[in-house]
Parts: C-alpha cells; structure tokens; sequence
C-alpha cells in the first residue's frame, strides 16, 4: 500500500480530490473537481500554496509568517480521484476547494479578488498568543500579511472549522473588508489596538462583514451550527445593540472579562443585514448593497472607524426600496441609540 501511495502521488495529479463537499443537506465527504488546486500533493495552485509549520509573530502591529516548509500530502487514486491517508489532506483539499468556490461566486457577482491572490496559507504553525488564535481546529485571516492560518481539528467535530465552507467565507470576508478599505491586502489595521474605541469598531465591523459575506453568499443564518453549536451567532435571532454594549468602559468601548470580544457587536450588524436580506428577499442583492457599504463608508484614518458613519454609508448607498429596509433594520438592531439621516 505504501508504495502505491508514493506512486500515486509521483504521477500526474488526479482529476478529482476527495473533500467535504456543502450540500442542501448538509455535509458530506465525496470525490470533487478543484481546477484551482494543480498540486494536491503540495496543497499548491492559483491560490496559492500550504505551507507546514514555521511560526507566526508580531512584526509591527502586523502578524508575519515565517518558515514553513512545503507539504507532503499521501494520497492513494480511486476512480480518478485523490484519496488523502491522513486527515491533514482531506481537510486542507476542503479548505482549497471551499476557497476556490467562494472567488468564483464572488467574481461571478462582479467582485474583483486578483489582489488577494495568490495567498500564503499556513497549516498548523506555531502561533503567538498575541494573534488571539485558539491552539486547535481554528481558521483565520491575518489582516495586513494576506494570509490564512489554518489549525487542525482537536475537537473531532462533525465538520471541523477548516473544512466548513461558511467559515472558509467568513475568513475571505475578513480579507475582503481589509482589500475593499484599505485598497490593499499588505496594508496595516488603521487601529490595531482594541483597547481604543476606533479598534473595538474595526474588529466589530471586520466580524460583522464576515459572517454577513457567509451568510448572504450561501443564503444561510447558521453557517456555523455544522462545526458548533453558537445559537448567539445566529444572524436571525435577537441580537440587539443593547445587549452587545454591555458592559461599557469608560472609552464608550466593549469589553470581556478577559479582553474586548467583537462577536456581540459584529453579530449585530451581520444580524441587520440578514434583515434586509428578509425584507428583499434576495440575499445577492442584500450582498452587493453591502459592498457599495464598503466603498462609500472607506475609512481614511482611525478617527473614521465609527459605526455611525458605516450605518450613514449603509443608508447613503441604498437605493429607495433598499433604503427603507436599511432603516427598519437599524431601527431594530440598534435600539435608536445610533443617529442616522435618510430614515424618517
């Protein structure tokens, strides 16, 4: 068997890699086309390529990667598609494969991505406490170095976080606000202190527009209950301005006991978009009403990190039908603590 395995891998890629595939009902692991991945032994392609290992620090407010080496994925070939000895391959092939369908529908809707890629990906490397990472099943972006650290799955979850598509979104979404912002991916956080206000409202706005990318692109308000069970994270639940302020410091940030956690607030503006997405009933139009959000709210320095100005600019860039679902929407999640004009 092991000398089948290495022939298999020395020879012409296979057709097809075996990866968790999202279906209408739910997951399941099955043979499929990625011709964004040239190399499944390499985890290499248009997107870029995985690298092993290495390290992860702080290198001026920015989170650099540092020596990883190139992978080595063993795989066998049944009917034409490559099937992973160890669960490294399968969960890396679904993470390649997730991020391949995400730039394609996103490009399909007029998104332009090529500045994102290629993007360097980093599998299981050590990771400075400082990057706020859990040590285990874990994806994120790491804003101002384009890249993606990817932990393996220590929780034996029904689908681990590297291989749910809704979390591979969330995660380009995060890459996304940063390019659509700062008009390029090696741009610094204009606040990477979330100890300011202007740093809460960036890591706030960041998580909102993440999981606002997941949920419109797939239609879905629970991308997340696959891997876990986050009933708060649900965006067609009751999350509420309110709630997420509490408890405030004397900055007018949002704080934990252990550090200022962006979900609450995030979830609030991600759980407005999916309103707005109800009221129109179209999740591409919700989406694309987003990214002009983007585009007119563009922060030039971090005293414009404010969520005032991103709901004007959400309000700004509707058009009359949008407008009214904008206002109802912020009327609802935002408890009228937040001004805005064009919302009689």
């Amino acid at each position: 068997m092991l000398l089948f395995a290495l022939s298999a891998c020395t020879s012409d890629p296979p057709d097809a890699v075996t990866a968790y595939v999202r279906g209408d009902d739910g997951y399941r692991v099955a043979a499929r086309v990625v011709p964004a991945l040239e190399d499944p032994r390499r985890v290499s392609g248009a997107l870029g390529q995985v690298r092993h290992g290495g390290r992860v620090v702080p290198v001026d407010d920015v989170n650099r990667y540092t020596g990883g080496a190139p992978l080595d994925v063993r795989y066998v070939v049944a009917d034409d598609a490559a099937v992973p000895l160890d669960v490294d391959g399968l969960l890396l092939w679904s993470f390649y494969a997730h991020l391949a369908d995400a730039r394609d529908a996103l490009e399909a809707r007029g998104e332009d991505l090529d500045p994102l890629f290629p993007v360097d990906l980093a599998w299981n490397p050590a990771v400075s406490p400082l990057f706020e990472l859990a040590p285990a099943d874990n994806a994120a972006y790491a804003i101002g170095s384009n890249l993606f650290v990817l932990l393996p799955d220590g929780d034996d979850r029904p689908v681990p976080f590297v291989a749910n598509a809704g979390v591979v979104v969330h995660e380009l979404g995060h890459a996304l606000f940063h390019l659509r912002t700062r008009g390029d991916p090696l741009a610094p956080p204009l606040a990477s202190d979330a100890s300011t206000r202007a740093g809460k409202w960036q890591a706030s706005l960041h998580e909102g527009f993440a999981d606002s990318l997941a949920t419109l692109l797939f239609d879905d308000p629970a991308f997340l209950a696959p891997s876990v069970d986050l009933p708060n994270r649900r965006v067609d639940a009751g999350a509420v301005l309110t709630e997420a302020l509490l408890p405030v410091t004397e900055e007018g940030g949002l704080v934990s006991a252990l550090g200022y956690d962006p979900y609450p607030l995030g979830t609030v503006f991600a759980s407005a978009a999916w309103d707005v997405r109800t009221a129109l009933d179209d999740p591409d139009r919700a989406l694309a009403l987003l990214f002009r959000t983007l585009d007119a709210w563009a922060p030039e320095s971090a005293d414009d990190l404010d969520g005032e100005r991103y709901l004007q600019a959400w309000v700004d860039a509707a058009d009359a039908e949008e407008r009214d679902a904008v206002c109802v929407a912020i009327t609802t999640r935002f408890d009228g603590l937040l001004d805005v004009e064009g919302c009689g």
